[in-house]
């Protein structure tokens, strides 16, 4: 398989001395990730190439791409190893600034009780944990959501750690631009409204979408808005026709739309409705999909996620208009194998398929996807807890068995958001 060089866009002259140029930018999309920001040091040609959009595009489609899965979780101490010696190289973040940082939020006055949240990263290709130094503390209960092309992580909205109050920040972790580690954060432009507990989700090359949630008085809201990365610059959309507190993004398959699933009212939190609505950037409003979460006592969050892309094939190809998601629930919970839902406009459709998890309902989970598989963290003090669990789901592995993932005691705990990308 070759490279296009119009593709890749790398400038004039020799990638590797005495090497074709496609047989050397074949070599370059092998090197491991973490070793991209030093090879930009090496010649002028390497950085260019390194640093454009396409040359992730090229590791992607080589299959040499690393899938990281990123997760929003409370912080707890990293454990020693059994000599009592220096800390697992999978467990830090390989310098010193983590560790400085780490020591003075701890030393920062917070509520009692508060706790510090990080960003922390499983490597599925490598196999690997580790978690990214921040230069401040990060919001409580934040959204996390990655912009794939645009090789970007954002945090957004949550709890200021100080007043437990919502706020409006954006951090945004630029996996290709930065020096160093190879990763840049940045502060992006505040949302217009402070929220906390809102749907999110990324749509298309360039944009987020941010919905619902609650303020400071714990009112569920009905505003939403729209981020582009790349002019950092938020757009506000027409509001929802009901206030949805506690509720999940998804993008949809075409047009760029937006699905906002479940969620309650300000008069009756915690009875989660049954409906959703879709935004349609086309026509610039919303619909309402009705009976699409059967479950009145249970959150969307942490129990519904994008299907995979071959699980998506395997339905219908082409004209799909909608989102194709898993439900996931515990072993004893009743429900329909699958279900499938159109809105009101008869123009989006959104296709639900249950896959168990290996819990019973006492226990916490919190499940999502990666790579092709399901993935569930599993809390609850129970034998499974403080651990992380896959499930392959395709179709030539009959549904796939649960397999255990090595996760190390600082990143067991269960998280409040995650997004995945693949670097």
């Amino acid at each position: 398989m070759g490279v296009s060089k119009k593709k890749s866009g790398w400038i004039k002259g020799d990638l590797i001395p005495g090497l074709p140029e496609e047989l050397a930018m074949e070599c370059l999309v092998r090197v491991p990730f973490e070793f991209h920001s030093s090879m930009k040091h090496v010649c002028r040609s390497w950085k260019c190439v390194i640093s454009r959009p396409s040359f992730n595009k090229e590791r992607i489609s080589f299959g040499k791409a690393e899938s990281l899965l990123c997760l929003v979780q409370p912080l707890t101490p990293v454990m020693t190893d059994d000599d009592g010696g220096e800390k697992k190289k999978e467990e830090e973040e390989g310098s010193e600034s983590q560790m400085m940082m780490i020591q003075q939020q701890q030393q920062q006055p917070r509520l009692t009780g508060t706790p510090l949240y990080g960003l922390s990263v499983y490597n599925a290709t490598l196999d690997t944990w580790h978690r990214v130094a921040i230069p401040e503390r990060i919001p409580l209960f934040c959204e996390c959501v990655a912009v794939q092309d645009a090789g970007k992580v954002l945090l957004i909205g949550g709890w200021d750690p100080e007043t437990l109050q919502p706020v409006r920040d954006v951090f945004v972790l630029d996996f290709f631009a930065g020096e160093g580690s190879g990763r840049r954060w940045r502060r992006g432009k505040p949302m217009s409204a402070a929220r906390s507990f809102f749907a999110c989700a990324s749509a298309g090359s360039r944009k987020v979408y941010v919905a619902g949630g609650h303020d400071d008085q714990k009112n569920a809201l009905r505003s939403a808005e729209v981020y582009d990365v790349e002019k950092d610059e938020w757009t506000t959309l027409p509001p929802m026709t009901e206030g949805r507190d506690e509720c999940h993004g998804f993008s949809m398959a075409t047009d760029l739309g937006f699905c906002v699933l479940s969620g309650y009212g300000t008069e009756t939190q915690g009875q989660f409705r049954s409906d959703g609505e879709i935004y349609d950037p086309v026509s610039n409003s919303w619909s309402v999909i009705e009976n699409v979460w059967p479950f009145p006592d249970l959150s969307p969050r942490g129990r519904t996620a994008t299907a995979t892309a071959t699980a998506a094939a395997a339905e219908s190809a082409g004209d799909f208009r909608g989102c194709r998601l898993w439900c996931f629930i515990d072993s004893e919970r009743q429900s329909q194998p699958r279900w499938e839902i159109e809105d009101d406009s008869m123009k989006w459709k959104v296709v639900m398929e249950t896959i168990r998890l290996p819990v019973t309902t006492m226990t916490s989970v919190f499940a999502g996807s990666l790579s092709g598989q399901a993935v569930a963290m599993i809390g609850g003090g129970g034998e499974e807890s403080g651990t992380m669990m896959v499930k392959a789901t395709t179709a030539e592995k009959n549904g796939g068995k649960w397999i255990h993932v090595n996760t190390p005691s600082g990143f067991s705990s269960l998280p409040f958001s995650y997004s995945s990308i693949y670097v």
